[in-house]
């Protein structure tokens, strides 16, 4: 497999062939922070150990998971990141992505790289997409948590089958693509809406308080009234 990155013309800054190239897999930890209050909080994140193989940093977590204590009301979810030895890497590119939640169990992945590369995103099936339109979410970015409407899940497998049979030759997306909308602060899709990485979405951590949920309705009716300027009386022909 090559792996690269590359100029917005399409040409290559650098490209490394990887057959010749050792793996390690990054064992994350998130945490929350106090006061966990909607409708956002803060989070940390650390690396806890590097190990040889997944299954090796699963049995790490897992027994990371068995101590006894307060602090694990602490614990939001855990990431582990296939990292490509030998090759410069920030926390954002990887060779593929497990998410665990903060009981340790799997909830999602990505079996691609986030480099550019010849693999990419071949679409998601119906039970890899884990939320729908309308769905109140958790947005993890960085190191805030925030509530956000789920608009539109990422595009289906069946998408990606069509276009390589219509091309004649494989079509594949990338990290970009394997992506939700979403609505978070502003009640209109135009200057409202977000493209957010799949793995980054969770089912929200907490009880929703009222003042949160009044503030997060009046977002949705003002999003739902520009669908019904758009489309009248059939919104939902709108796709998003």
């Amino acid at each position: 497999m090559i792996i690269g990155r590359y100029y917005a013309d399409g040409s290559p800054v650098e490209e490394v062939n990887l057959r010749d190239k050792g793996r390690m897999f990054e064992l994350e930890l998130c945490v929350i922070k106090h006061p966990r209050r909607y409708p956002e909080y803060n989070v940390d994140y650390g690396s806890l150990a590097f190990c040889e193989t997944k299954e090796s940093a699963e049995e790490m977590m897992k027994g990371f998971l068995k101590e006894d204590g307060d602090w694990k009301k602490d614990l939001y979810c855990f990431y582990i990141y296939e990292r490509v030895l030998g090759v410069r890497f920030d926390r954002s590119e990887y060779m593929a992505c497990w998410l665990y939640n903060e009981a340790g169990q799997e909830i999602d992945k990505r079996l691609f790289p986030s480099y550019y590369s010849e693999d990419g995103f071949e679409g998601r099936s119906a039970d890899e997409v884990r939320f729908k339109f309308g769905d109140i979410a958790e947005l993890y970015d960085g190191d805030t948590v925030s509530l956000v409407h789920v608009l539109a899940p990422p595009r289906e497998r069946e998408f990606y089958i069509r276009r390589t049979e219509e091309d004649g030759a494989p079509y594949r997306g990338d990290i970009s693509d394997d992506t939700y909308i979403i609505l978070k602060d502003y009640p209109h899709y135009f200057g409202g809406h977000m493209h957010v990485d799949a793995l980054s979405l969770f089912k929200p951590h907490f009880i929703i308080p009222k003042s949160a949920k009044k503030r997060l309705d009046n977002i949705w009716e003002g999003y739902q009234e520009d669908r019904r300027e758009c489309y009248g009386d059939n919104p939902d022909d709108c796709q998003i």
